[in-house]
């Protein structure tokens, strides 16, 4: 009992210095939670070298990774699948928790009635109940047992040196408007100018009661009234013109920054890509949006409100002090009660976004796939499914509502009895005499102006949290090596030479198994070499490796005599051409996919290309011809049409070098032969290297090469390998038999 209370108050006095941070991407919760114990412990380091470390890939991070991770760190670890009693008695705190089995989290402190977790996704440390702490970290069918990681620091912990992420600042943000500082500046004047023109409005009213009407003189009102016009003239006109100016600078900045993000994704490596997913990239996208709506909205909001409350609030101040006491103290309550329930706001914010990515899913699922829905006579238990969704997402909704009317009916109720006290207040002033009616309505005016301007200073201070979040994300982009960093060499264009690659190894990551196994290998300049093998052999990888997708974990390739990782990564891709098996049909006309990245348009290239694959007289049948939208949005091509254009864009490209990786294997018989004969042709005087199953394509190579678990086991021509009756012999006997 004495220990469970000694914890209580050691989480009482802690809880405020857990640290927090939140994950940059999908699959960075594991890296994350190991961030926030390495800092806890006092270590600061950063999540580019905690991932390289976790071993994360497109699929997230393992317990086996992190682990491993945690290890290397200077920590023992130990991870279990355990009871909420083991957990909640005997357990070591903080340990990593793996949650809603798909997600990882830190657990910081655990009672009988809640538990304080560290959610890398939700963005704060936060408080569960105990049954919904259970209902995330529970294994299905486990009753009351969940995996766990436990960590304990040794001394090789404190020998690690610490690697902080790179400062992110706001002020950075300030070069990004460097061409345009005459707009902003002018709009800075707008904003100073509005403010006079709202201060004058007050002053205005008051002088229309307390020396026009009081004196019963018309052209002092006259005067007044015709002031007021030219003042709400003159307000309306520089609102006009602050808003144009900031429409157009947002638009500027907003094209700048999302171009020249765009453009250094195009640079970096496409291991960026394979470990990161479209939805992650597309969100840095939009956090670009993000700095240019808070630098070009949220900021000038801010600047607003901040003048008038400090116009205002000292003109109120002069009329009477105690009414902008009043004033103060309400907005601060009416903020500090909003704040109160931002955790939960923040928490159902998550479970909406996430039901509603979720349903999203499963409809775009649905539409994609209604030929098997309809062939399986699954209609019915897909759309109980959608169903069982959107009631979800409405039971949900229902529980933000009713937390929104909460805070907003508090937060008004606040605000209109400050108001309505403010009324009575001003009121019995005039009535004794001490404030004429003039000044109550000006006073009135003021208070209505000031109404709010507390919570647009601290929605301001919520969104730059969220630039800054999105500047992190942003700059983690900036700070990534591009993929010919370390690069300088060119290759020379038509002149193709050999190919070698001396005891190359490869594995896709530190814990995964080797993919490549001691390659060894020459592939002849102006020859053709074919790779065969087993599904998973290792072709494919072997492939990408030579086109720089990837660098090898040991060993060396050269294209004539240049090492290819120092070939900077354009020109060698200039001078290559291939067909992959993911290779993408764009949303283009027929002749933009085939010359897509040639600096040549020549459509007499494009009917040569096309003639060579047979597809000529198809295209040239179409109403649009060569100029027909193909892809997604448009006309629909059978997967052998599509491997046909994509080998029409390769001859197109004339390259030096050829990679083809299943090529064929959409084709029919008939096609086959007759491209294989053309593209036999075109081969000559080319360094060519086919991956294929099929024997037809492989037949005619020079060399080939055949591999088995990542190894090389047998080499040479058709002949000579069918006759040794080996690994090829075994893996194409049945296609022998066929051609008999």
């Amino acid at each position: 009992m004495k220990i469970k209370i000694l914890k209580r108050i050691k989480h009482f006095f802690e809880r405020e210095h857990y640290p927090f941070f939140r994950q940059l991407d999908t699959m960075d919760c594991g890296p994350t939670c190991l961030k926030m114990i390495t800092n806890y412990y006092g270590k600061e380091l950063s999540l580019n070298h905690l991932r390289d470390l976790c071993n994360v890939r497109s699929q997230g991070t393992s317990v086996t990774g992190l682990k491993y991770a945690a290890e290397n760190l200077g920590f023992n670890t130990f991870a279990a699948e355990i009871s909420q009693e083991v957990l909640l008695e005997k357990a070591p705190l903080p340990c990593i928790l793996h949650w809603d089995h798909n997600h990882f989290v830190v657990l910081w402190h655990l009672t009988e009635t809640h538990a304080y977790v560290g959610n890398p996704a939700l963005g704060k440390n936060m408080r569960y109940a105990l049954s919904d702490f259970m209902e995330h970290w529970r294994l299905s069918g486990q009753g009351d047992k969940g995996i766990a990681i436990f960590l304990e620091t040794t001394e090789a912990f404190d020998q690690v040196e610490n690697s902080p992420e790179p400062p992110v600042r706001l002020f950075s943000l300030l070069k990004r408007i460097d061409n345009h500082y005459k707009n902003i500046s002018f709009i800075i004047l707008t904003l100073l100018a509005a403010t006079l023109l709202t201060l004058a409005i007050p002053l205005l009213t008051q002088a229309v009661v307390d020396k026009a009407i009081t004196r019963k003189d018309i052209g002092i009102l006259s005067l007044i009234c015709i002031g007021q016009i030219l003042l709400f003239t003159g307000r309306i006109f520089t609102d006009f013109l602050r808003s144009r100016l900031l429409f157009k600078v947002g638009m500027t900045i907003s094209i700048k920054l999302i171009y020249e993000f765009v453009d250094k994704l195009m640079q970096l490596k496409l291991s960026f890509f394979e470990y990161r997913s479209s939805g992650d990239n597309l969100q840095r996208i939009y956090d670009n949006q993000r700095i240019e709506e808070f630098l070009t909205k949220h900021c000038v909001s801010a600047g607003l409100s901040a003048i008038i409350l400090v116009v205002n609030g000292g003109l109120l101040c002069y009329y009477n002090w105690k009414l902008f006491l009043l004033f103060l103290c309400a907005s601060i309550i009416s903020v500090l009660w909003t704040n109160l329930f931002e955790e939960k706001r923040r928490r159902l914010d998550q479970r909406t976004f996430s039901l509603l990515a979720n349903t999203q899913r499963h409809q775009i699922e649905t539409f994609e796939a209604m030929t098997e829905i309809k062939l399986t006579g699954a209609e019915m238990e897909k759309n109980q499914i959608w169903k069982t969704m959107q009631e979800e997402a409405y039971a949900v909704r229902m529980e933000s509502l009713k937390l929104d009317q909460r805070i907003q009916g508090v937060a008004l109720f606040i605000n209109e009895t400050a108001g309505v006290s403010t009324t009575f207040l001003t009121a019995s002033l005039v009535i004794s005499g001490s404030l004429s009616l003039g000044a109550m309505l000006a006073i009135t005016y003021m208070y209505g102006a000031l109404n709010g301007t507390v919570n647009q200073l601290s929605d301001f201070i919520r969104s730059m949290q969220t630039a800054k979040f999105s500047l992190r994300r942003i700059s983690e982009v900036e700070y990534e090596p591009t993929e010919d960093a370390h690069s300088s060499l060119t290759m020379s264009e038509g002149n193709p030479g050999s190919i070698e690659l001396q005891n190359v190894y490869f594995r896709y990551g530190k814990l995964s198994p080797e993919v490549l196994q001691n390659i060894n290998l020459t592939i002849p300049a102006g020859k053709v070499t074919a790779i065969v093998g087993m599904s998973g052999s290792g072709k494919t990888t072997l492939l990408k490796l030579l086109l720089k997708f990837f660098p090898v974990t040991e060993g060396i390739i050269t294209f004539c005599g240049q090492d290819l990782e120092m070939i900077t990564a354009k020109s060698l891709r200039r001078n290559c051409g291939a067909v992959m098996q993911d290779s993408f049909i764009f949303t283009d006309t027929i002749s933009g996919n085939i010359w897509i990245g040639s600096p040549e348009k020549d459509l007499n290239r494009v009917k040569n290309a096309c003639e060579m694959v047979n597809m000529k007289d198809y295209i040239e049948s179409l109403p649009l011809s060569y100029e027909t939208l193909i892809g997604t949005d448009g006309t629909g091509l059978s997967e052998g049409q599509k491997q046909r254009l994509l080998i029409a864009r390769l001859i197109y490209r004339q390259p030096d070098y050829i990679f083809l990786d299943e090529a064929t294997n959409s084709l029919d018989a008939n096609n086959e032969k007759l491209i294989v004969e053309n593209l036999n042709s075109f081969f000559m005087g080319k360094t060519v290297v086919i991956v294929a199953h099929r024997l037809s394509t492989v037949v005619h190579a020079d060399n080939i090469i055949v591999m088995d678990k990542g190894n090389i086991v047998e080499q040479g021509t058709h002949e000579t390998l069918t006759k040794s009756r080996g690994a090829y012999f075994n893996l194409v006997k049945n296609q022998l038999e066929l051609g008999k």
